[in-house]
């Protein structure tokens, strides 16, 4: 009965720590994305501003 347990709560801590490396590899991801669209929107901006100043 004891060993049951122990697999049981050794299952449990195993599914707990792939959950939490699951949750970072998703906001490393999320997060990339952000990165990846604030650098598209401030090239569009710094583009549409010198295209404003250049004339």
């Amino acid at each position: 009965m004891k060993t049951a347990g122990l697999v049981f709560i050794g299952i449990i801590a195993v599914a707990i720590i792939i959950l939490l490396v699951a949750i970072e590899i998703i906001e490393f991801t999320i997060g990339a994305i952000l990165v990846v669209v604030a650098a598209l929107i401030f090239w569009g901006v710094y583009k549409w501003a010198k295209s404003k100043l250049d004339r």
